[in-house]
């Protein structure tokens, strides 16, 4: 059986070393490189052509989206498949899903899901939705009422409740209320698998 391999990005050796030890103890995984930023993520990867590169940020979105940016200039063959592990991954779902990440996973997850995260991503699936979330209906967006469609795409665009309350002319405990139907009726638990659920039923799509 063929490996996954995998370019690990992580600027602290110590957590680098962690990481490095749970990939490489799974028998379908193999960590081929490491890097240190996204200079050096960029060199390994033309170079090696991994299925995956694991992305661990420290400083958030900014550190991400800086690596992101590296793997893309100039455009290569192929994209790389990326998944980006944060500790507060809320916050920046929107910005880093927009650059064509393909999965986000809180720093804090266990080694399985960091395994099956990777699995996912090097087939191409979106990693980070909830089971019942992958399992939702083919046309989601028939759920929603208009003004609840026109609120989750911008949430899905990572727009803030003040940004949508703006963009849409309500008031942001509207907003709220729309949200808050708006995950219960697709089944999602947060603001980041609304995110990543509409980049996987292709509601939106990278840089629109």
């Amino acid at each position: 059986m063929a490996c996954t391999r995998i370019l690990l990005v992580d600027s602290h050796p110590i957590s680098l070393t962690g990481l490095r030890t749970i990939l490489d103890g799974c028998p379908d995984l193999e960590v081929v490189a490491v890097a240190e930023d996204g200079t050096g993520a960029a060199a390994r990867f033309r170079e090696l052509r991994p299925d995956v590169v694991v992305v661990n940020s420290h400083t958030g979105a900014a550190e991400a989206l800086a690596c992101v940016c590296a793997l893309s200039r100039p455009a290569p063959p192929r994209p790389a498949n990326v998944l980006v592990l944060l500790d507060n991954v809320d916050a920046a779902a929107g910005q880093v899903l927009r650059v064509g990440v393909r999965g986000l996973l809180s720093s804090a997850s266990g080694s399985g899901e960091l395994a099956a995260a990777v699995r996912a991503t090097a087939a191409g699936r979106p990693a980070g939705v909830p089971a019942r979330a992958a399992g939702a209906v083919a046309a989601p967006l028939r759920r929603l009422t208009d003004r609840e469609t026109e609120v989750f795409k911008l949430v899905a665009r990572g727009f803030s409740n003040a940004e949508i309350s703006r963009e849409l002319t309500l008031s942001e405990s509207t907003v709220k209320f729309h949200i808050q139907r708006i995950m219960e009726k697709l089944g999602l638990r947060n603001r980041v698998h609304a995110v990543i659920f509409a980049y996987e039923k292709e509601l939106i799509r990278v840089g629109s």
